[in-house]
């Protein structure tokens, strides 16, 4: 990944939708997560796997405050993901089942990732 990006991989489903973010969460970054989620609405389910974030600056944190408002919920087992959770007062979970890249995953606390749950 280049120096000052971000990653932000689209779940599949809408089920347990959980959106992957990796890398910086920072300027104009910011703005594209915003695009790319604003269809979120009040009470949404959603969940963002935060783990492979390793900056965030002012704007990022009011973004992941927004998401955190509107009910979405945060994969955070690294350290800076669970200061950032603690710091921002974002709500985390530590396991949950939703449909990232096509495949159905599993993430569980201090565990590595399952093999991809059968379809039902």
């Amino acid at each position: 990944m280049l120096v000052g990006m971000l990653r932000i991989t689209l779940p599949s489903c809408e089920d347990h939708p959980v959106f992957v973010l990796e890398g910086k969460l920072s300027g104009l970054w910011v703005k594209e997560l915003i695009r790319v989620t604003r269809l979120l609405g009040p009470g949404t389910n959603t969940v963002f796997d935060i783990e492979g974030v390793s900056f965030v600056d002012s704007l990022g944190e009011k973004a992941l405050l927004w998401l955190n408002k509107l009910g979405a919920a945060f994969i955070a087992e690294n350290v800076y993901g669970k200061d950032l959770c603690r710091r921002l007062h974002l709500r985390r979970t530590s396991e949950v089942r939703g449909c990232v890249s096509g495949q159905l995953g599993h993430k569980a606390e201090n565990t590595l990732p399952t093999a991809p749950l059968p379809s039902s």
